[in-house]
């Protein structure tokens, strides 16, 4: 018996043997509950849990993706001692830094997912490479335009640091390497479907003869695709939208959408988690941020099983 005794004390020590692992609280904060990326995304998440065995999971987001003050809330209920780990999709890179800043001054650990935070108080931060994918929703949409015609952008939030660095990717693409094509509007839509549906509707009152659209989320997506149904515009105006639902499949399966950009919530959620569990357990940070890859999906190929690994919750 005593010759275990010097490595019980090692893994108390470091909370590296699963035997002997204190269970860690740790909170998941997503931007909203009204979207399948949080399914797809929370998946990844409980995967991670689950083979741990040592992890108190709280999974706590605001009801739409732009209820900025709410997630401000979340993360100030669960500031307190007995939470080792905040896991945030912030809203706003902005806004969430300081009350983000005022966890970690608690000693909790902070990863960043999904979205940007502004200042230095996460130890990590895993996204979709947002700019590149910006860029090949741009590149697509070039392709099928041949070059040519006017475009129209809607964001979501002003302070949204993944939806903005696609955005800016779509945009910078197009001005480098498409210069006929014409972008005649670049605004922010808001962050819920019906939000998005009624600023499509008035981009598409000022704008009708707009050629294409790009929509840089699921919700914004989702808005532009009720839009273009309800005015009768559906199919013929050309639409590259990003992320994943029932919805926006059916869409594309009937050509109203030319291309998703989706992205793998799961292996975000998945990565967030392992990393938030290695910091609180004193694992060197070998990579601050971590960059995960987006596809693109079509007509052509979204039926075949890779594909449909990534759109099926």
């Amino acid at each position: 018996m005593k010759k275990w005794i010097p490595l019980l004390l090692v893994c108390i020590a470091f909370a590296v043997c699963p035997a002997f692992a204190r269970d860690l609280n740790i909170v998941f904060v997503p931007k909203a509950r009204d979207q399948d990326f949080w399914t797809f995304m929370r998946q990844g998440v409980e995967r991670a849990v689950q083979e741990d065995g040592h992890v108190n999971l709280t999974w706590r987001g605001a009801a739409y993706n732009d209820d900025i003050d709410s997630q401000i809330d979340i993360v100030r209920i669960y500031s307190k001692p007995d939470i080792d780990a905040i896991i945030i999709a912030a809203t706003d890179h902005a806004r969430l830094a300081e009350p983000v800043r005022q966890a970690a001054a608690l000693g909790i650990k902070i990863v960043a997912v999904d979205s940007a935070l502004d200042g230095n108080a996460h130890v990590n931060f895993i996204t979709t490479n947002n700019y590149a994918a910006g860029r090949m929703a741009a590149e697509r949409l070039s392709t099928l335009m041949k070059g040519q015609g006017t475009v129209a952008v809607l964001r979501t939030n002003v302070g949204s640091g993944s939806t903005n660095e696609r955005a800016n990717g779509f945009v910078d693409y197009l001005k480098k390497k498409a210069p006929d094509m014409v972008i005649v509007a670049d605004e922010y839509g808001g962050g819920t479907r019906g939000k998005s549906a009624r600023s499509a509707a008035g981009l598409l009152e000022k704008y009708p003869n707009v050629d294409a659209i790009f929509a840089v989320n699921e919700s914004s997506s989702d808005g532009v695709l009720r839009t273009l149904r309800h005015m009768g515009l559906a199919g013929k105006k050309k639409f590259i939208g990003f992320d994943t639902s029932d919805f926006l499949l059916e869409g594309l399966a009937k050509q109203e959408i030319n291309a998703l950009v989706v992205q793998n919530p799961r292996q975000m959620g998945y990565l967030s988690m392992k990393a938030a569990v290695a910091a609180v357990r004193g694992a060197a940070i070998r990579e601050p941020t971590i960059l995960t890859d987006a596809v693109m999906v079509t007509l052509e190929n979204y039926q075949k099983p890779e594909i449909q690994a990534l759109l099926v919750p």
